[in-house]
Order: structure tokens, then C-alpha cells, then sequence
């Protein structure tokens, strides 16, 4: 269907008499050639000399074909193709349109990428097609497709396997819960959820710091969870209620990473202070044999007059130590401390020129400082360096999946029409598959890696042969 000439319809490419008449007055009698349409269009110098159709062409390309089946077969009326609904679908996200009815005038608009899509010109399906279709697909159908793709670019190089980000991000509710403009909304009450949305819980959103006190905004709705490549990539993904905790969703898609994926041993894993938690870091580090880069998170820390602010343990003089490795002994694990001082002396403004207590270890012999150690052999959450050189460098590789959620929709959250949470589950997958969908048609069909992030420009070129 891609490689014919496209027919328009005669109504469509020829004026009628009286329309000539009209299009005279307008123009003060002029001729009206001008606005007679050919009646034959070559896609393949469209293609050519169109940007936007050209950035359709490869997508379309590039996604596999679908597992589900394409139109009822034996059962009612044949319908419209379930295939050009997905494809529409990933117009409508990579397009930032918000709605299905703005969908369809989009698609009405743009009548070469309507067929594109798979549909008749002309003959775009009401809303309720739509509707229909993003809610009886099952969510694994479309994880599959996207697993598939990032598969083909995993196994081309283009996408590497030793370093994931992990993060989520907010999926508001069609709500009025959720409009700052509504003075009877309700921001407390966790038990009385909104009618048309029976899955959306309350959680935090962001906070504020008014006259000295932080002032926390909550929103009703989910949160989109991902793991991102260290290009930029999302490899799995999961959408859920706001009240499930980002590590125990984390958990889960680590698993789901190792089975799809099969990542090696030593592989990193970066995450902030909400994924701070025991559990994670004997996953991470113990089940999975690979290292974690998270921040301690203050709410989660103990008191304890022994230890500093940073968890490190505190030299005779009632400095926080600094570490220096993790010994292995037998079947312990100590984790090494030494002198603040001596370790941090180079450029650093936290410590005095000397030790406060004038300890002989400061001065005297290799003047090594003080030593400590603690055992950490069953405290996965310990054995982080958090305070080294490494650590700050690699855990500046974060700001990836911030960039990633930035092009992924609006910077702040996303936002959803849908009132059940499983069309929500499908809309954000559809969301994750389109950025993985520009990866593989920048990288495997335009063999141009550097712009596997690049939506709005990675078709900009011509294309040498348009199969």
C-alpha cells in the first residue's frame, strides 16, 4: 500500500461549477488553475520532500507487526484495522494531542498520514472506535511489541546493558480533584476517591517552602515507573496507583529487566533518595551481583550518637570519617574509615588544618590518621561508598531519565483523559514504545545512532531510496 500512487477522490481534487463561480468572486475574477489539484500523487516523492511524512514513513517502518489481529474475522461486521488504531495512537502521543476527538481532526487534516496510518482516506473511525480499542487490548500485547524493539536494538549495539536509571514520574487524573481552581476539591481525604476514577489514589506531587515551611502539594492519579538506558532508552516499564512506593515497583521491573534482557553481572543501577530502602540494595547487590548508586534518604535514617549525619562513624575528636574501600575477610565484609582530615585535606573547607585532639597518628610515622571499620557483611545499604569521587560522577548520570520524561510529555506530569486504569496503562506503554520507536528508526533504519533521542529532527534529511 506504501509504494502505488495515491488517488484522491474526484470530490476532493476538482472544484465544481458553481464552486469555480465562488472561488472567482473571492479572488476578484481571477483564474482559478491556481487551486486545481493533481489528481496523482507519488508517495515516494512526497516522502522525499516532506519531513513530516518522511518521520511517519520510517516509524511506521520500524514497528513490528503487531500480535494482535488486525480486523474481526468470522464474528459481526469486519471494522476498521486494529493496526492503524496503534498507529494512531502513536501519532497522538508523539504529537502531544491530548484527546481522541482532537485525534481525529488531526488525522482529518492530514489525510496522506490517515492512510499512512492504515485507514481509508477520508474515512477516519468516530470516537467511540477508538475508546473501544485502547480498552480491550490487553496491556502484554503491547509490551511485547515494545519489548521487541528494544530487543533489536540491544542486540545491535545501539543500545548497552551496563547502566540503568531508575525513576517515575506523575500521571494525573481526568479529575476535578486535580483543578487548582476548584475550591471544594479534596487534597485530604485518601478514602473518598473521585467517581470516575475508582483506581486513583492520593499522593505527593511537590512541595514548597512558604515563610520557612515546606507546604506539600498532592495530586490524585498514578505514576508511570521506568528504567531507562544509560542513552536514553526505556526497557521496561510499569503504570500503577500513586500509593504503591516507587522500590516496590522498582523490585519488580529489575526482575523483569533480568528476565527480558539478561544483564551481566557488575551492572549499575541509579536511582534517588526514594528508592533508598534494605530491600532494593540486597536485590541490586546481592541477587543481581551488580552496584548501586542511591542517595540516603534522611527520612530513613536512625539516630544513633555513634554515626554522623552521612551514616559514616565519628573519629575520637567527633569528626565524620571518610571511606576508604570494603575489606573482605573470610565471610565478613567491613567496610574502612579513615581520618577526615588526612583523606579530605586536598581542597577541602569542612575540616581544620589539624587534629583538634592532637592524636599521635596525625603527625607521627606515615602520619595514616585514625582508622575504623564496621561490619557490614549482611547491610547491603552500608557497603555504598556515598561520600567518594565515583559515586558523585556516576550518580550524575541521573539527569538521563530526567531529560528522557522531559521529551516524553509535559515536563511537570503527565496527563491522562481516560478514567480506567488499565487505558491508562495502555496510553503511557503506547508512550514508552514511541520513544523506543524513534530509536530504532534513527538508529537501525537511518544508521544514525546520534540521534536516537531526536524526534523532531531525526528524518529531517532526505532519504537516498525510499524502498
Amino acid at each position: 500500500m506504501i509504494n502505488r500512487y495515491w488517488v484522491f477522490p474526484p470530490a476532493v481534487l476538482y472544484c465544481n461549477i458553481s464552486q469555480m463561480v465562488h472561488l472567482q468572486q473571492l479572488t476578484g475574477g481571477k483564474t482559478v488553475q491556481n487551486y486545481q489539484l493533481s489528481l496523482f500523487y507519488d508517495l515516494q516523492y512526497l516522502i522525499q520532500k516532506s519531513s513530516f511524512h518522511r518521520k511517519y514513513y520510517l516509524l511506521f517502518q520500524a514497528l513490528p507487526e503487531p500480535e494482535f489481529t488486525d480486523r474481526n474475522i468470522d464474528v459481526g461486521c469486519t471494522g476498521y484495522s486494529n493496526h492503524a488504531m496503534l498507529r494512531a495512537f502513536i501519532v497522538k502521543h508523539l504529537e502531544q494531542i491530548k484527546s481522541v476527538p482532537r485525534l481525529i481532526e488531526f488525522l482529518d487534516a492530514h489525510p496522506i498520514l490517515t492512510e499512512m496510518c492504515g485507514f481509508e482516506m477520508g474515512l477516519v473511525p468516530e470516537a467511540t472506535k477508538f475508546y473501544r480499542f485502547i480498552n480491550k487490548i490487553p496491556n502484554f500485547v503491547l509490551e511485547n511489541i515494545h519489548l521487541e524493539i528494544n530487543r533489536k536494538l540491544v542486540d545491535q549495539g545501539f543500545v548497552s546493558l551496563d547502566t540503568f536509571i531508575i525513576d517515575s514520574k506523575p500521571v494525573m487524573a481526568a479529575t476535578r480533584e486535580n483543578n487548582c481552581k476548584n475550591p471544594n476539591r479534596n487534597i485530604r481525604d485518601k478514602n473518598r476517591k473521585p467517581k470516575r476514577n475508582p483506581a486513583a489514589t492520593l499522593g505527593y506531587y511537590s512541595h514548597q517552602k512558604v515563610a520557612g515551611q515546606k507546604q506539600y502539594t498532592l495530586f490524585w492519579g498514578y505514576r508511570t515507573h521506568v528504567i531507562v538506558s544509560k542513552e536514553g532508552i526505556p526497557l521496561v516499564e510499569k503504570t500503577l496507583p500513586n500509593n504503591t512506593t516507587d522500590a516496590e515497583v522498582a523490585r519488580k521491573l529489575i526482575k523483569k529487566l533480568k528476565r527480558c534482557f539478561r544483564f551481566k553481572k557488575g551492572s549499575i543501577f541509579i536511582a534517588d533518595a526514594a528508592y533508598d530502602v534494605n530491600e532494593l540494595y540486597n536485590l541490586i547487590l546481592h541477587q543481581m551481583k551488580s552496584q548501586a548508586f542511591i542517595p540516603l534518604n534522611p527520612r530513613n535514617k536512625q539516630d544513633d550518637k555513634i554515626l554522623g549525619p552521612n551514616n559514616r562513624p565519628l573519629c575520637e575528636a567527633g569528626l565524620e570519617m571518610k571511606s576508604d574501600g570494603v575489606w573482605n575477610e573470610r565471610q565478613k565484609t567491613r567496610a574502612k574509615f579513615r581520618c577526615p582530615i588526612i583523606v579530605g585535606k586536598k581542597g577541602s573547607k569542612d575540616f581544620p588544618d589539624s587534629c583538634p585532639i592532637a592524636n599521635p597518628r596525625f603527625s607521627e610515622a606515615k602520619a595514616y590518621g585514625c582508622t575504623k571499620y564496621m561490619d557490614i557483611t549482611h547491610d547491603a545499604r552500608s557497603q555504598v561508598q556515598r561520600d567518594t569521587d565515583c559515586f558523585k560522577k556516576i550518580y550524575q548520570k541521573r539527569q538521563v531519565v530526567e531529560q528522557y520524561f522531559s521529551r516524553l510529555g509535559d515536563r511537570e506530569a503527565e496527563q491522562t483523559t481516560h478514567y480506567r486504569l488499565r487505558i491508562v496503562q495502555n496510553q503511557m506503554t503506547i508512550a514508552h514504545m514511541s520513544m523506543s520507536l524513534v530509536a530504532a528508526a534513527a538508529c537501525i533504519l537511518l544508521k544514525q545512532p546520534d540521534k536516537i533521542r531526536c524526534f523532531r529532527t531525526f528524518a529531517n534529511q532526505p532519504l537516498p531510496n525510499v524502498a
